[in-house]
C-alpha cells in the first residue's frame, strides 16, 4: 500500500470554492484512476485570519508502488493543470509519497 499526501495552502479568497471543487471534481477523478483506492480531506480549523492561505489535506491510498509510477507518468500533470487553470495564482501543493504504512487501532 502506498500513501500519497497532498498539502494545499489555499488563498482565503476562493478556498470554500477550492473545497467544493475538490470534493466533486478532483478528488472523484482520481479515484477512477487506476490503483487509488481511497481518499481523505483533512481541513484545518481555524487558523490566524491574518494568514493569507488555509491548509488542506488530502491523503490518497494507492495498491502499490507500480500504481504510483503509472500515475506520475500518465495523469499526473494532467490532472493538476485543470487545478491551475481553474485557480490560477490560488493555491500551492507539496507532495509526498510514502511506502510503507503501519496501523494501529485502539482495543
Amino acid at each position: 500500500m502506498v500513501t500519497y499526501i497532498v498539502h494545499l495552502m489555499v488563498r482565503h479568497e476562493v478556498y470554500a470554492e477550492y473545497v467544493d471543487w475538490l470534493k466533486s471534481e478532483h478528488i472523484p477523478e482520481m479515484l477512477t484512476l487506476p490503483g487509488f483506492l481511497a481518499a481523505e480531506m483533512c481541513l484545518r480549523k481555524g487558523g490566524s485570519m491574518e494568514a493569507s492561505s488555509k491548509d488542506v489535506k488530502i491523503i490518497y491510498k494507492l495498491k502499490d508502488e507500480e500504481h504510483m509510477k503509472l500515475y506520475m507518468t500518465e495523469y499526473a500533470m494532467k490532472l493538476r493543470e485543470k487545478g491551475l487553470e481553474k485557480f490560477p495564482g490560488q493555491f500551492s501543493a507539496q507532495r509526498e509519497v510514502w511506502l510503507e504504512t503501519i496501523n494501529f487501532e485502539s482495543k
